[in-house]
């Protein structure tokens, strides 16, 4: 299979990954155990969700919780799936804000938390080891994602899952 094929044909998992993730947040109040680390991660501020197929329907959702509104549960309800999101995420002290594109797991828009180097030169490197820790932790959730999505019992028991908890989001 070609990379363009490979790349259409698994392009749906970006969508549920972000899906999912909202889902984990909400039900488990926004916590996530990565290694010997709790991780805190949120929806902020942007809420991008599209229905699947030909027609490109969506909603875009701008609010300080966007997770929290009639607009996007309904989008949920209707079928759509997160496309596009702005995390909040929280390690110990360490905050970061990301905005997260389903169609490749991408980060743009990233603010990285505050440096506490004084020397330009060493601000560099810690902007870059700052910002590889957002990836680091980014994959981690997308493994914990995967290694449920491909265990197709698992995966049955967690769509159930979140059908209920679509169904029930209060």
């Amino acid at each position: 299979m070609d990379l363009i094929n490979r790349i259409n044909y698994t392009s749906f998992l970006g969508r549920e990954f972000l899906t999912w993730l909202w889902y984990r947040s909400d039900t488990r109040e926004g916590l996530f155990k990565i290694d010997d680390n709790t991780v805190e991660v949120w929806f902020d501020a942007k809420l991008t969700l599209e229905a699947q197929g030909d027609l490109k329907e969506s909603n875009v959702v701008k609010a300080e919780n966007p997770t929290d509104t009639d607009e996007a549960r309904a989008a949920l309800l209707t079928g759509k799936l997160v496309t596009e999101a702005r995390l909040r995420v929280i390690v110990e002290q360490k905050q970061w804000g990301a905005t997260v594109k389903a169609d490749n797991i991408g980060l743009s828009s990233v603010k990285l938390p505050a440096l506490l180097s004084r020397e330009d030169d060493d601000q560099l490197y810690e902007r870059f080891f700052l910002m590889e820790e957002m990836e680091d932790i980014l994959d981690a959730l997308f493994d914990q994602f995967i290694a449920v999505r491909l265990n197709d019992s698992t995966w049955k028991k967690e769509i159930n899952a979140i059908r209920s908890w679509i169904h029930n989001v209060d």
